[in-house]
Order: C-alpha cells, then structure tokens, then sequence
C-alpha cells in the first residue's frame, strides 16, 4: 500500500473494532475496492492508560505506543489515528516519536459540538476517572469557549463501572446504564450537550444509542475525520 492510515487500537478491543466497523459503515462503496486502505494496530497487551495516569509506578502505556508508533512510521503511512481518549494524556510525547502527524481525538470531538448542538454553552463530559483527572478536556472546551461541566463523583463511579465491569470485563453494553449517564448529566448537571469521551462509551452508543439527549461521540467523530481524510488520499470526497 502507498496510501494508507495506521490505526492504533486495542484500548480496548471492543471500541476497535467498533471504530473499524463504522469506518466501513460510512465509507461509500459499490465494490471492494472503494474501502479505504489502512492498517489496524489491536495491541490489546498494553497497559491501562488511568491506572497509569493516577499511578506512575504502575506499568507506563507510553513505553508501548512509541514503540507501535515507531514501527509502523517505518511503513510511512499518511496519518495516524489514536483511539483512546486517555491515551492522549502524552499526545505530544506519541507525536514527537513521528513526524506523521496523529489526529488529535480531544480537539476533534470539541470541534464537532457546533454541528451537533450549536447553542450549546454547557458541555458535559463523561469518561475514565484518568481523563477527568488528568483534566485532559479541559483547555479544549476552554478555548473553544464553553462551559465545562464535570461529572460527580456518583457518575463518575458509574461510568467506570459500565466501562469496565461491563463492557471490558464482560464484553456487552448495559444501555440503561449508558442512558442513565447522559440524563444525570443533563437534567442533574445542566449541561446542554454530553461529550462520550471514552471509546467504551462510543461503543456503549453503537450499541444502544442516545436518542433523547445530544452527545458528541468521540470515536464517531474521529471515523468522520478519518473518512474524510483517507477519501482525499484517493482523491475521493465523502458523502
């Protein structure tokens, strides 16, 4: 392949291969050579990225995404995309390990709240407990001039629990629970819109979407700029 993208998964398996299956979903084709060309890293040994986060002695991630990202740049391919939300704790360390730029899941997922609830000036996050303490939202919603609202400790409990209990321990979605989630965000916590800032919860979302309140789903959003992206390699334009 000379055109092609590199995906950097396995944190966890489950929101990888929902990643890849929206990818497809939403790549329009007529044969097989119309979907996109692109590699996909499922390095499901690497270590969490929260328990890292809130204890350096713990086994570092980094150590083994530099060397994922290092490999694979030897393939040259065009862009790489990370999808875990708490992986981008060390965004700019992953990225100064390659030349090829890695799209950024934070900023990307900001930026789509206007299309998706363009009045909104509260913006809620759901996530791990390693991106919501590491605040790694933050200076995204900032400068993009909303509101942050974050959750409980109460959700934040919960959302660790669906996350993984649920879907990382046992492998499904419980969409009342997910469900449960965005309603405390809104009608208990005001905010106008929810970000899913989590790929487990982007998972839990294909699995039983939100259909009464707005959520900006990060991994649906970086399949959107990942789409978009590869269909110029091709000279092609999305739908």
């Amino acid at each position: 392949m000379k055109k092609f993208f590199t995906v950097l998964g396995g944190m966890g398996t489950l929101a990888t291969e929902s990643y890849v299956r929206l990818l497809d979903q939403r790549t329009p084709i007529h044969r097989d050579q119309d979907y996109l060309d692109y590699v996909v890293v499922n390095h499901a040994s690497i270590p969490d990225r929260t328990t890292w986060i809130l204890d350096h002695s713990k086994p570092n991630y980094n150590l083994d995404l530099i060397e994922d990202i290092k490999q694979q740049s030897l393939l040259k391919p065009t862009f790489f995309v990370l999808i875990c939300n708490t992986a981008h704790y060390a965004f700019d360390q992953l990225q100064a390990a390659t030349t090829i730029p890695i799209l950024n899941m934070l900023e990307e997922t900001v930026k789509e709240i206007k299309r998706v609830k363009p009045d909104a000036k509260k913006v809620g996050l759901l996530a791990t407990r390693g991106t919501i303490e590491a605040n790694l939202y933050d200076d995204y919603i900032k400068a993009a001039g909303y509101e942050e609202v974050k959750p409980t400790a109460e959700i934040v409990d919960m959302t660790e629990d669906l996350i993984y209990h649920d879907i990382k321990e046992q492998g499904h979605s419980d969409g009342q629970k997910f469900h449960e989630l965005v309603r405390k965000m809104v009608e208990e916590e005001g905010a106008d819109v929810v970000i899913l800032g989590c790929t487990e919860l982007s998972y839990a979302q294909e699995m039983n979407p939100e259909a009464v309140f707005p959520v900006v789903d990060s991994q649906s959003t970086i399949v959107d700029r990942s789409l978009e992206k590869g269909m110029q390699l091709e000279g092609r334009q999305p739908k």
